[in-house]
This record gives structure tokens, sequence and C-alpha cells, in this order.
């Protein structure tokens, strides 16, 4: 096919070439014995013959892509109509479908391995809670044998309510207040105390900070967050101290000596 292209190229050419002397020869001829100009006269038959051509050329090229384009989706239409055949099918031998995921997940309810799963995470929930609640009832004894010594009695309500709102994380802001004039908390005991009882709910040191910073804010007056992030569990000696529960105990080493003592 390639070689059948290239000799229809070559005689093209060479007819065209053969062509172009010829009419050059003719045109000279006729120029130089009459005085005839041949390209007036073929001008306009040569851009007659070039428009024709190219117009032909183009119609060939739609008309080949229309016709394509019918063909081809009759084809389709033919073998898709032809190609549709009814199959009867017995239903004795019928395979049977995969059991869906709700099917799945009936059988894994009825298992008799997950019958206590729902029970099992109540317990876990309600001892999870049940722990809470006495740690936080811990913080509260602690709460009050320590810091009675420096708070009135209405100061060290409002310290407990305090104290509920950071363990439960309430959206209610704290309440400011401020230790006895005579015997006024030192900031290290604060930053302890307020170490200690975030250390048993588990809370960042940022939140301890701004805790304690927004409740004592006469004492920490120039103190920032910043400062009591970094330094609420220090060495420096003050009237409550670090208390580091030991083992995850959330009791508090001097209320377990209290305790002792008093028995």
């Amino acid at each position: 096919m390639a070689d059948n292209n290239r000799i229809s190229i070559k005689k093209t050419s060479r007819v065209l070439a053969i062509t172009c002397v010829a009419y050059t020869t003719v045109a000279t001829i006729l120029y130089n014995n009459y005085q005839i100009d041949l390209i007036d006269y073929s001008t306009p038959v040569i851009l007659g013959t070039v428009a024709t051509i190219m117009s032909c050329a183009a119609l060939q090229r739609l008309f080949c892509s229309l016709l394509s384009k019918s063909c081809l989706s009759f084809g389709c239409k033919e073998l898709s109509s032809r190609g549709t055949v009814p199959s009867e099918t017995n239903p004795d031998t019928q395979e049977e479908l995969p059991p869906t995921d709700n099917a799945t997940s009936e059988k894994h309810v009825e298992s008799p391995y997950l019958k206590e799963y729902e029970a099992r995470i109540e317990e876990l929930r309600r001892n999870e809670m049940e722990k809470k609640t006495a740690i936080v009832h811990a913080i509260h004894e602690y709460t009050t044998h320590e810091m009675s010594q420096f708070l009135s009695i209405d100061d060290l309500e409002t310290l407990h309510e305090n104290i509920e709102s950071l363990a439960y994380g309430q959206a209610e802001p704290y309440k400011p207040i401020r230790s006895k004039p005579d015997n006024q908390i030192k900031s290290p005991s604060l930053r302890h105390y307020a170490w200690n009882i975030g250390e048993r709910l588990d809370i960042p040191l940022i939140d301890r900070a701004k805790f304690i910073k927004t409740i004592f804010p006469h004492e920490l007056e120039n103190a920032t967050i910043e400062y009591l992030c970094k330094n609420l569990r220090d060495s420096v000696p003050a009237i409550i101290a670090i208390d580091v529960p030991e083992n995850g105990d959330y009791h508090f080493s001097c209320m377990q000596t209290s305790a002792d003592s008093d028995n």
C-alpha cells in the first residue's frame, strides 16, 4: 500500500512538472511572437480550478464523516436489536445470591460472643463515671483541708464551685476569689495546688495555669500564664507541696497522713 502511494505521488509530481514547463514554454512563445500575455487568460482559470479542488476536498471530508457516523450508529442499533435474546432460566437451577450486609450484621448481633457487648460497654461507662465522681470528691476534701486556712467560708464555697466547672468542663467562667488579708496564700502554694488537682483530673498544664490565674488574680498579679504553665511543678518550698499520685492512685498523701494521725 505504501509503495502504491509513492508511485502515485511520483507520477503526479512528474505530470505537474511537465505541465509547468509546457505552460512556461507556450506562454513565452506566444508573448515573443504574437505579443499575447497568457497569464491574463490563465489566471482566472487557475484560481477557479484551485477553488473547485479545495471545495471538493472539503465536501468529501464532510460527507465521509457524516456517512461513517450514520453507518456506525445504524450498525450498533442492529447489533443491539439482534443481540438481545431472552434467556429462560429454570428457577430450580438458579444460584443463591450471597448474603447482604444486613444479613451479616444480623448474624453478628445474634452471635453468642457479642450478646454481652452492650452490657459491657455500659459497665465500663458506669465505672468511669464512678471513678470520676470519686476523684472529684477527693479533690473537694483536699481543697477544704488545704485552703481553709487561707479563705473565708464564702470564698471556699466559690472555689468548690470552680472545681466543679473545671472537672466537668462547664462553660461558665470561673469566679475570682481572694485569700484572707492576714494570711494570704503565696504563689508557690497556688501553683502546687493547681498542679495537684489537675494531675488527678488529667488536665493539660495550660488549663491548670488559666484556672488558678483566673481564680486568684490578686495573688498571681505578676505571674503570666506562660510562667505558671512552666512552673506549676517546682521544688520551691511552700505550705502546699507537690503531691504526685502513686501508680494512678488519685488520693492525696496529706489526707492519708491526716487520717492516720486521727486514728
